[in-house]
């Protein structure tokens, strides 16, 4: 009788464990230097929305268009297709950067990790309406591209929302 109660408890934690959202928001753990490379000066922040494409940005493919630009004093920016922009906050916290912000209908929860064991690809996780989502994740780093001799291509053009969600 016991050995089954145990059995049964053992088998709800690791239930609750598998279902739970958080359960697979990270990919792949990186430590706080990886994700360095994504921050900006916070001096940066006042003007980003006029001058995006000069700063180091997170950004998706064209299936579910968004970009972030994240700042040393812990805030970020970012545009999300159809949904539109505001501001945020972000952290490293076991392996993963969280980027969290608050919306009039809902808040957003991002996570960022390593898409691989090893490399530098990235993925960003999340929760929408849709269910569970995991998509790769570059970085836009305009310098980088201009000392290897590159012109930075253009932004993709954001398509604001008007529904104010």
């Amino acid at each position: 009788m016991l050995k089954s109660k145990i059995i049964l408890a053992l088998s709800l934690c690791t239930l609750f464990a598998a279902c739970s959202p958080m359960s697979s928001m990270t990919a792949n753990k990186r430590d706080a230097e990886f994700y360095g490379r994504f921050v900006n000066p916070a001096e940066q922040m006042d003007s980003a929305v006029e001058k995006l494409d000069q700063v180091k940005l997170l950004e998706t493919g064209s299936d579910y268009p968004m970009r972030m630009a994240l700042f040393t004093n812990g805030k970020f920016y970012y545009q999300v297709d159809k949904l539109g922009d505001g501001q945020g906050l972000w952290d490293v916290a076991d392996g993963v950067l969280r980027l969290r912000a608050i919306r009039p209908l809902f808040d957003m929860h991002l996570f960022v990790s390593g898409a691989q064991v090893e490399g530098d690809e990235t993925v960003i996780r999340f929760i929408d309406r849709h269910g569970f989502n995991s998509i790769k994740i570059q970085l836009r780093d305009p310098e980088l591209m201009k000392q290897q001799g590159v012109v930075p291509p253009a932004l993709p053009l954001y398509q604001a929302s008007e529904k104010d969600i």
